[in-house]
C-alpha cells in the first residue's frame, strides 16, 4: 500500500511539473531573444513576464485547456496557440515573425505643420498613479491614455511628468501605442518595441521625454499611448494625475477598464497639420 500511494503521488507530482512550461521568446529572423514580453491568457488577467533574456516561465495547470495563449510584441506578429496544445511541449520557445511593412516616405514641409503639446500635462503632488512594481515580473500592469486629432499627426515625443520618483536604481517603461475600438484600446499599432531605461538624473521638472521622431508614428482619428512599468524598483515612484480625462487600465491581456474620471500624467509633443 505505502508503495502504491509513493507511486501515486509521483505519478500528481509528475503531471503537476509537466503544466509548468519554460521557454524563450525569439525572433525568428535571427534567433535573437526578444526580452520583457509578455506571455499570457487572452482576455485574462493571468500570465507572465519573459525576463532582460527572453526567458520565462509559465504554470498552465489551473487554465483550461481551451484557452488561447497569447504574445503581441510591436514589430512582431501575434503569437497564438490554445493551451492544449502549447502544454504538449516543454521547453516550449516561442518564435515570433517580424512584421513587413512599407511605410512610405512623409516630407514634412515646415509651413504646413505646427506643434502641439496634447494629453494630460498635470503635475499634481496630490492625485497620483502608483505602478505596483513590487512584485517584479510577475504583475504586469498597463495604462493607457486616450488621444483625437481630425488632422494629421506625428508624434516626436512622448512625456510622462512623475510626482515621486524616489528609486535610486534606474526602471525600464514600454511604451505602447493602439487604434481604437468601442471607446478603448484595440490593436497594437507600433512597428517596434519601445523600452526606455529610466533614472532621477534623466527627469526635467520632474518630465521624463522620450524622443520617438525617429519611428515614424503618424496617426489621425481616436488612438491611445500606454505604459507599462518592467521590473521592480527600489523606492516609490509614481505619475501624477488629472481628473475628468480618459484613463485605462489592464494585467496582461484582460479587458481594458475605465479608470473613473482620472487619467496619469501622459503627453506627446506632436506636428500638426495646420
Amino acid at each position: 500500500m505505502k508503495k502504491l500511494n509513493f507511486l501515486f503521488v509521483f505519478f500528481i507530482y509528475v503531471v503537476s511539473q509537466a503544466q509548468l512550461i519554460s521557454g524563450t521568446v525569439l525572433s525568428k529572423g535571427d534567433n535573437q531573444p526578444i526580452p520583457y514580453a509578455k506571455i499570457g491568457i487572452l482576455n485574462s488577467n493571468y500570465g507572465v513576464q519573459a525576463d532582460e533574456n527572453g526567458k520565462f516561465e509559465i504554470q498552465l495547470e489551473k487554465v483550461s485547456k481551451d484557452k488561447e495563449l497569447i504574445v503581441v510584441v510591436g514589430g512582431y506578429k501575434q503569437f497564438r496557440s490554445s493551451v492544449e496544445d502549447f502544454v504538449k511541449s516543454n521547453p516550449h520557445n516561442i518564435y515570433l515573425y517580424e512584421k513587413v511593412t512599407n511605410i512610405q516616405e512623409v516630407v514634412l514641409t515646415p509651413q504646413n505643420y505646427k506643434e502641439k503639446n496634447l494629453g494630460v500635462n498635470a503635475k499634481s503632488k496630490s492625485l497620483m498613479f502608483t505602478p505596483n512594481m513590487e512584485k517584479g515580473n510577475s504583475v504586469v500592469e498597463e495604462t493607457a491614455v486616450e488621444f483625437s486629432s481630425n488632422k494629421r499627426l506625428k508624434i516626436n515625443k512622448i512625456n510622462m511628468n512623475f510626482s515621486r520618483f524616489e528609486s535610486t536604481m534606474p526602471i525600464k517603461v514600454r511604451y505602447t501605442i493602439y487604434d481604437e475600438k468601442d471607446g478603448k484600446p484595440n490593436n497594437l499599432i507600433l512597428e517596434n518595441d519601445i523600452i526606455a531605461t529610466i533614472g532621477k538624473e534623466n527627469l526635467k521638472d520632474s518630465t521624463f521625454s522620450l524622443d520617438v521622431s525617429k519611428e515614424s508614428i503618424w496617426l489621425e482619428g481616436k488612438f491611445f499611448v500606454g505604459i507599462q512599468f518592467i521590473g521592480q524598483s527600489n523606492g516609490k515612484v509614481a505619475l501624477s494625475g488629472a481628473l475628468f480625462r480618459s484613463g485605462y487600465y489592464r494585467s496582461f491581456y484582460g479587458n481594458w477598464e475605465k479608470i473613473g474620471m482620472a487619467a496619469p500624467a501622459i503627453n506627446i509633443d506632436v506636428k500638426v497639420k495646420k
